[in-house]
């Protein structure tokens, strides 16, 4: 992304990623990794206070927010909005569970963020109830389980256009729709199936669209590059993790 060379600390872009529960701890880690990978200046993550001394260990750029208890409830809906308006995009779900009580929160902040949202993993609970301007992004199993359909490009393309908002639709080829706009992502291998790769993915494209680009060119880009990360390094080893994945991202993002 092209910066102006005037630009201060901020100014390219500030994200928020709001996840994990007792249970995970290391998706939404993931998540804020895949956005500070991304360029972004600055990098919020929301997230269970047992969990704050992990992340400050994976980043110390990780400006740390928690929960008032040990998952995401209403009772942190406020705080969370207040902060949500400093930022130029949100990532939420990764690692939050399924807790009804978490559900209600994540339902209110859906409806209520008035900020890019991209909505990965316990987010993606509500088709009809999604962000004013963002992206889901769910698999296929989770796009089958949401909408009832088999994620074709053309079911991908129908369910973006009548829920107005991108969808990328993950699989070993990726499917990203907008309204006319149609990609396909055919980057990447089957060592991406490690725990972790989606939760990079989406704090990937949220950090895209808080330095500017759209929901729709953030997917088709994001789901490009973390590809790309991954087929580079399956080249040099038999395996890898997500952590790799992310930290693989600035060399894949600049070389075109």
């Amino acid at each position: 992304m092209t910066r102006l060379p005037d630009s201060h600390k901020g100014q390219n872009g500030k994200v928020m990623i709001i996840g994990g529960s007792p249970e995970y701890y290391g998706a939404p880690i993931l998540c804020s990794l895949g956005a500070e990978h991304s360029g972004v200046d600055l990098v919020y993550p929301y997230i269970p206070e047992m969990h704050r001394e992990a992340a400050k260990t994976q980043s110390l750029n990780f400006i740390i927010h928690s929960f008032k208890t040990d998952i995401l409830t209403v009772a942190d809906v406020k705080p969370i909005l207040k902060l949500s308006e400093t930022m130029d995009a949100v990532v939420m779900g990764p690692g939050l569970g399924t807790d009804p009580k978490t559900q209600a929160a994540i339902k209110k902040l859906i409806m209520e963020i008035d900020k890019p949202l991209v909505l990965d993993a316990s987010a993606l609970i509500y088709t009809n109830i999604v962000p004013k301007i963002g992206v889901l992004t769910p698999h296929h199993g989770e796009f089958k389980r949401l909408t009832g359909e088999e994620p074709t490009p053309d079911i991908v393309q129908k369910w973006a256009k009548d829920l107005g908002v991108t969808i990328v639709c993950k699989g070993p080829e990726d499917i990203i729709a907008y309204n006319d706009q149609l990609a396909l992502n055919k980057t990447g291998n089957s060592l991406m199936t490690v725990g972790g790769s989606g939760d990079v993915l989406s704090g990937l494209i949220g950090g895209l669209i808080a330095q500017g680009m759209s929901p729709f060119d953030a997917g088709r880009r994001g789901t490009e590059i973390l590809g790309r990360a991954g087929d580079t390094l399956a080249v040099l080893q038999e395996n890898f993790r997500a952590q790799d994945l992310a930290a693989n991202i600035p060399f894949i993002a600049h070389d075109n």
